[in-house]
């Protein structure tokens, strides 16, 4: 099976990165951390018009007052010309498609972005010992991550998928390098064991400081089934060694089919 490293962009000169999140058995939340060394150039970031910050927004500014105030009484030319004036039709209401019904749980198996050349085998993490959520390996090869105790891909709910931004042995790209290239509407495929593959489409690219991170608006519960892709980004740290943000992608289930 092939891994995703695929045309690595600006890949070349990165050093070693690594993503992991904080967790409490049995809680939601978590914070997510990364860790590397010698680390020099970041991954590409969203594009600033698909960006969202992770923060509340500013309150809507209070509109001006018009400059001048139409006249109480029309002229005659006006009244005839309005009268015999023909209704706009009114416009077609646009209906959005409902959701999918989640699926019932089911082992993730693949990946594929194809935005971003990846297409890869997900394997399970979980909790290690003390707490924090288990990793990938980080050879230049190694596959995404799915967090088992979470939702699994359509189910309903936030699944949970993560992965690396560089690797160790060839100091190159790693799975999710270019996560911040994705746009709002491209597509992510999972397929999963019982068969039938989850198509999502995403919705927000969020990039966020690390100290930041929500724990709420990443990990709460959906009514729909739902998709958060979460990797490493922004400048890179070297005294502490790791990248100072997050990208995190929110995708929503679209349709599903079978493999």
């Amino acid at each position: 099976m092939k891994h995703a490293r695929k045309n690595p962009r600006n890949g070349r000169g990165r050093r070693i990165t690594a993503i992991a999140v904080t967790a409490t058995v049995g809680l939601v939340g978590a914070v997510l951390i990364g860790v590397g060394a010698r680390g020099e150039a970041p991954p590409p970031s969203p594009p600033a018009s698909e960006a969202i910050a992770d923060t509340p927004s500013a309150p809507p500014t209070t509109s001006p007052p018009p400059t001048a105030m139409p006249s109480a009484t029309p002229t005659k030319t006006t009244t005839e010309s309005s009268s015999k004036a023909p209704k706009p039709k009114p416009k077609p209401k646009q209906t959005q498609a409902p959701a999918p019904k989640p699926l019932k749980r089911s082992q993730p198996v693949r990946l594929q972005i194809p935005a971003i050349d990846v297409d890869t085998d997900l394997l399970n993490v979980g909790l290690k010992a003390d707490g924090t959520i288990g990793v990938p390996p980080l050879d230049p090869d190694a596959p995404a991550g799915w967090y088992k105790r979470g939702p699994s891909p359509g189910e309903q709910g936030p699944a949970v998928l993560l992965g690396h931004v560089t690797a160790t042995k060839d100091e190159g790209p790693a799975v999710f390098f270019k996560l911040g290239d994705l746009r709002k509407k491209d597509e992510i495929s999972v397929t999963r064991a019982d068969g039938k593959v989850a198509v999502f489409k995403v919705t927000q690219i969020i990039q966020t400081k690390k100290d930041a991170f929500s724990s709420a608006g990443t990990y709460a519960n959906t009514d729909d089934a739902e998709l958060r892709v979460i990797t490493c980004g922004g400048p890179f740290d070297k005294a502490t060694l790791r990248h100072e943000d997050n990208i995190v992608v929110h995708a929503k289930l679209v349709s599903t089919h079978p493999v």
